[in-house]
């Protein structure tokens, strides 16, 4: 029994596409947001979720609020979504680093800085 279940999540994680795109931390008391393009959207949320709860996220000013406000406070978001186009020839690295620059110019909210 044990083999098959193994099996069978193999099965499931090798079908399993990644969402590509950006990521909106949203600060919902302020209404900053946080902007982070990514190939594994999914990925992104966990790494900074654990790194937010630990204290250790890179940000400094998106890190206090967080540990002040607690994660209540804030949202996130998968903001634009790049599909996968199963195409060897476009660049997605480039693709989702156009659609975070384009959010943020066609945004008219306020940011957390670098």
């Amino acid at each position: 029994m044990k083999n098959a279940l193994k099996k069978q999540l193999r099965e499931k994680a090798k079908d399993h596409k990644t969402t590509m795109g950006v990521l909106a931390v949203t600060n919902t008391l302020t209404g900053k947001k946080y902007i982070q393009a990514s190939l594994n959207l999914e990925a992104l949320v966990n790494k900074m979720k654990f790194l937010l709860n630990g204290g250790m996220f890179e940000h400094s000013q998106l890190q206090k609020e967080w540990t002040e406000l607690g994660s209540d406070s804030f949202t996130f978001e998968f903001a634009v979504i790049v599909p996968d186009q199963n195409n060897e020839y476009i660049n997605y690295r480039q693709e989702i680093r156009k659609a975070e620059q384009t959010l943020i110019s066609e945004s008219n909210r306020e940011f957390y800085s670098s």
